[in-house]
């Protein structure tokens, strides 16, 4: 299950995000995701993580599928509660592995100020005007990325907690 190695895949992130200089201490490890090779892979996951979690939104973001799960019980991690999972169906064309891919966090304050505590970085800000799922985002070390949010997904997706 894509589950099983998410403290690991953490582990690594962090360390990454942490060589780059930025400090997420303070703020929520809102979810992971993971990134599907093909929409086989996708529709096969949804029913594994449907075992552990329900299905709270799948719609179409960036010309693919994506799907917001939130898990029945919530996944520990160091002083950190995990509470959904995503997963990502590849947009068409694209040629990628089936592995976890990302982590995004809820920051305390807009995208610019934060953008500009870390100036010497390479920050993806295409996506802060995007109806839905706006964010910022940064590109660690091979496929995996950051990503930051003003809200948790489960509020975005408009379920409560």
């Amino acid at each position: 299950m894509i589950l099983d190695n998410y403290q690991n895949f953490l582990d690594k992130l962090l360390k990454d995000v942490e060589g780059k200089g930025i400090d997420v201490s303070g703020y929520n490890l809102d979810h992971f995701g993971y990134q599907c090779s093909s929409d086989e892979n996708y529709d096969k996951l949804k029913p594994e993580l449907e075992q552990v979690a329900r299905l709270i939104s799948e719609n179409i973001v960036g010309n693919r599928r994506v799907g917001i799960f939130k898990l029945n019980t919530s996944l520990d991690y160091k002083d950190k509660k995990i509470e959904a999972v995503e997963i990502v169906a590849p947009k068409e064309g694209q040629v990628c592995p089936s592995a976890l891919e990302h982590a995004e966090f809820v920051i305390d304050t807009d995208f610019d100020s934060f953008v500009k505590k870390y100036p010497n970085l390479p920050w993806d800000t295409s996506k802060v005007n995007q109806p839905t799922f706006p964010m910022v985002t940064l590109k660690l070390s091979g496929d995996t990325q950051v990503k930051f949010h003003l809200q948790p997904v489960l509020e975005i997706v408009g379920e409560n907690k």
